[in-house]
């Protein structure tokens, strides 16, 4: 393995995939040490609303219910001020080319009834790959799907496009600390953890097409769903990011530096040392790393390939 990430021209293994897939590029955000700028550059904050018929409450999206801080980016939902709206906060990447991959983040949820909170790949309502977690909930509970979702006659949701995991540790609570959310999707199946526990997958209507990521926290009122909206504000904050993945715009590795794929733990780089060890103690995440170990297929120019390295080491 070489001894540094940018050397990584053969692929990226994440060490808790149970396939051990291959996939193209790596990306890591630290969101309690992002610069707005890089933030800006990865990200857009949702502007707009939604209005659902089931629902008494519209969905405001506002750029100003999103906020970075010391712990990580925080998403805040507000009470409803007129009974008709409620705000709430979401973002999405810019990239929309994030496909097959291994994907990652640590949420610390809000104790305050009446939101939902997600963590998704999104392409249209066709296609995407959810986790949520409703905090009107009395036992802290992740619920997975794919999209479309298949239901059944009583209206219930079919478990071959859904499935729910409960945290079962009562020694703390589950909004006191981060847990891990993250999903592996694959072709033919999606796999589904909490705290790197893989214990549920999907193989129903496995979206096939890049999406963008996104990171939300929302309420519309729904009496079945999110109910709330909250009393109170309400907020939840993701200290990071990260994934190896597909991007779609990616070709051949050229494997010129390395010989074999590199290996990412827990969003870290694990170098190889001179023994044959990793050299990975002590390590934290950086603020931002996109690393395309692939060539890039460039349309105009069929000839001319190149790795695409962007790296940002601010602590």
């Amino acid at each position: 393995m070489p001894p540094k990430v940018q050397d990584c021209d053969c692929g990226f293994i994440d060490s808790s995939d149970p396939t051990k897939a291959i996939f193209t590029s790596f990306l890591v955000v630290n969101f309690s040490s992002i610069k707005s700028k890089q933030f800006d550059d990865l990200f857009i904050p949702a502007t707009y609303d939604i209005g659902r018929g089931d629902s008494p409450y519209t969905r405001n999206f506002s750029a100003d219910q999103v906020q970075l801080s010391e712990a990580g980016l925080d998403l805040t939902v507000l009470p409803s001020p007129d009974s008709k709206v409620v705000s709430c906060g979401q973002v999405f990447s810019r990239a929309t080319t994030f496909f097959y991959g291994s994907y990652h983040a640590q949420y610390r949820v809000g104790h305050v009834p009446g939101t939902v909170t997600a963590f998704f790949n999104y392409k249209n309502d066709s296609s995407e790959i959810d986790i949520e977690y409703l905090s009107a909930r009395d036992d802290p509970t992740l619920l997975y799907s794919v999209k479309p979702q298949i239901y059944l006659d009583s209206g219930v949701p079919s478990n071959s496009t859904y499935h729910q995991e409960t945290w079962n540790d009562t020694s703390v609570p589950f909004d006191q600390d981060f847990h891990e959310w993250s999903f592996v999707w694959l072709p033919d199946i999606v796999y589904f953890g909490l705290d790197a526990n893989y214990s549920r997958f999907l193989t129903t209507n496995v979206p096939q097409g890049p999406g963008r990521l996104a990171l939300s926290h929302w309420s519309d009122g729904n009496p079945n769903y999110s109910q709330g909206p909250p009393t109170q504000s309400s907020t939840v904050t993701i200290s990071s990011l990260w994934a190896v993945y597909n991007d779609t715009n990616a070709g051949a590795f050229s494997c010129k530096t390395a010989t074999s794929a590199c290996t990412i733990t827990n969003g870290i780089f694990q170098a190889s040392t001179t023994s044959g060890g990793d050299n990975n103690n002590n390590a934290t995440l950086p603020s931002v790393t996109t690393i395309n170990s692939a060539h890039f297929n460039n349309p105009a120019a069929p000839s001319w390939f190149f790795v695409l390295l962007i790296v940002f080491l601010l602590f």
